[in-house]
């Protein structure tokens, strides 16, 4: 696939370049899962387009955030990175920092909202995390742990808002156009915003063409409401089940660079739509997504995005960290 030269995004706050995105490649190849590019005939059929899973559930700590952890850990001199790291997290990012601390020898704390479910806050623990529960909402969660970290002089991996994380996260696309390059459209969740910048950076520089499209919770519409302003912005509370993308502010840097390159405007969808993508996930993919996981599904399934006929979509399975007593509610 032919490169561009080498260009910067989001460089007012901090740029995120193509060879960020390679450096992130090649260490996730090295230390991650490579997941699979899963069709799905039932639910293709449904929606009169070629519909492709790119399913991270399956990534190690079931859930994309460990690539971003990752990369940002292996950015670091190593000295600092012994020294230990600490992290906010609505669940999936501190399980993902919990997993590479113990992977690399490093201590670990990992700052959560008080109403993080037991799913993600046990297996946190069980990965030998230092668990602090503080806040009710992931921003208050995180200006403690930059606190917590800057005391301390350890390591803060941020779960979206760094250049190494979007690059990470680019990474994902590029992956979706290897294993099928007629892809046209990719829709992903979004919570902070550093999936979607970085499947933006992918798309511009390996397919420009290729039509991307964030999908958020309408109960926690933070970059919406950002975009439509202008600048970042904190919501005074958010109401959605779906922790995975329940955040009330975007990241600065995905900010920047969603704000330079997207074309449409970003999706709502509803817990309700969320869940039933759940329900069809399951039953036509056999693939068990969280809520978050399942909001670029939910978007097709309710109709909020218009697709050509026959068309070949992407939608990215974010996580898999599903509560069980939710998973048998929604069941």
């Amino acid at each position: 696939m032919a490169e561009k030269a080498e260009l910067a995004f989001g460089a007012v706050v901090g740029q995120v370049t193509w060879k960020m995105v390679q450096q992130a490649r090649g260490w996730i190849r090295q230390h991650l899962r490579r997941t699979p590019l899963i069709e799905v005939p039932e639910l293709s059929e449904l929606l009169g387009v070629r519909l492709l899973l790119k399913a991270e559930n399956l990534q190690w700590t079931g859930a994309f955030k460990v690539r971003g952890g990752l990369v940002k850990l292996l950015s670091v001199p190593e000295d600092l990175r012994q020294r230990g790291v600490v992290c906010a997290s609505t669940g999936n990012h501190g399980k993902g920092i919990a997993f590479l601390a113990r992977k690399f020898g490093i201590p670990a704390w990992v700052v959560v909202p008080e109403r993080t479910p037991p799913v993600k806050t046990e297996a946190i623990k069980a990965l030998g995390a230092r668990l602090i529960r503080f806040g009710e909402t992931y921003a208050q969660a995180e200006d403690f742990a930059k606190a917590f970290a800057a005391e301390r002089e350890l390591v803060y991996a941020p779960s979206f808002d760094d250049p190494w994380v979007v690059a990470a996260q680019a990474t994902i696309a590029w992956e979706i156009l290897e294993d099928e390059p007629e892809v046209d459209t990719i829709v992903v969740p979004v919570g902070g915003g550093a999936l979607l910048a970085g499947t933006l950076i992918t798309a511009h520089q390996l397919k420009p063409s290729l039509r991307v499209i964030g999908v958020e919770s309408e109960g926690a519409p933070a970059l919406t409401t950002s975009l439509s302003i202008g600048e970042v912005v904190t919501l005074p509370e958010v109401h959605t089940q779906a922790e995975g993308i329940a955040v009330s502010r975007p990241g600065t840097v995905p900010f920047h660079i969603v704000k330079e390159l997207l074309e449409e405007p970003l999706v709502l969808v509803s817990d309700e739509e969320m869940r039933e993508a759940v329900r069809c996930i399951i039953r036509f993919a056999k693939l068990v997504p969280e809520l978050a996981g399942a909001a670029a599904v939910a978007a097709l399934l309710s109709g909020k995005i218009h697709c050509e006929p026959n068309s070949v979509v992407a939608c990215v399975v974010t996580g898999g960290n599903i509560d069980l007593e939710l998973l048998r509610e929604i069941l």
